[in-house]
């Protein structure tokens, strides 16, 4: 189960719901650097318009997609 949220250009991305795994699995690949963490989050439960999403993606995404990303999990809205 997942939530769609529409981005800039008409891409649809597909947030899949969190667990406390996800956040463990996440601290591992960022080496518990905390800056980084929401970003692996993201980039772990997102697809975009189908695709996976790796954090180099987030990195060059418009601002204003990023926002709404980083509010749907900052909020977990689920």
């Amino acid at each position: 189960m997942g939530k769609q949220i529409e981005l800039s250009g008409g891409r649809i991305a597909l947030v899949q719901e969190f667990k406390g795994k996800h956040i463990i699995q996440a601290q591992r690949a960022t080496n518990g650097d905390s800056e980084k963490l929401m970003f692996a989050i993201i980039a772990m439960l997102t697809t975009i318009d189908g695709q996976p999403v790796v954090m180099e993606d987030l990195e060059e995404m418009p601002g204003k997609d990023m926002l709404k990303l980083m509010g749907e999990f900052g909020e977990a809205n689920f």
